[in-house]
């Protein structure tokens, strides 16, 4: 039996087309326990297939696992946003307290979610380069023929 796919690749008819009750299994497991136990949950479950199926774009299982990763990705950017917004307060508390020990720790932590990260340690280099260059020796290829290629229109 042949595999139907429909405009953007998906699998519409044939195998791979509905997810198995081992998949839907699978998938309610790691919504409870976490994508990335997926390796344990499937050796746990016998899932003998799911390095196969996670890779095959197109099924409903590839469907349905890429929606679950895309959604988790979505709720920890929203974690982010929320622990920046919540620094952003310790540290606007700290400095009206005036405990600036806090509110330098507040601000470290906040440029390090935002990639302004200082380097820890600072190594120069230096490289002395000491060469002679003899000019009184005489070139050896002086009396070397060389040959002169012009360009020429073939018409």
């Amino acid at each position: 039996m042949g595999v139907t796919r429909n405009r953007r690749g998906d699998i519409i008819g044939g195998p791979g087309s509905e997810l198995t009750e081992v998949q839907n299994a699978f998938l309610e497991r790691i919504k409870n326990e976490g994508i990335e136990k997926g390796s344990k949950i499937a050796k746990d479950m016998g899932y003998t297939n799911y390095y196969r199926d996670r890779r095959t774009e197109g099924t409903a299982f590839y469907r349905e696992i890429m929606k679950f990763v895309e959604s988790e990705a979505k709720s920890i950017e929203a974690a982010k946003g929320t622990n920046l917004t919540k620094l952003i307060t310790i540290r606007d508390t700290a400095l009206v307290n005036g405990d600036v020990k806090m509110a330098m720790e507040a601000i470290k932590i906040i440029n390090d979610m935002q990639g302004y990260k200082a380097p820890t340690r600072v190594q120069q280099t230096k490289i002395d380069v000491k060469a002679t260059i003899d000019l009184t020796s005489k070139e050896e290829d002086e009396d070397m023929d060389y040959l002169d290629v012009d360009y020429t229109d073939g018409d």
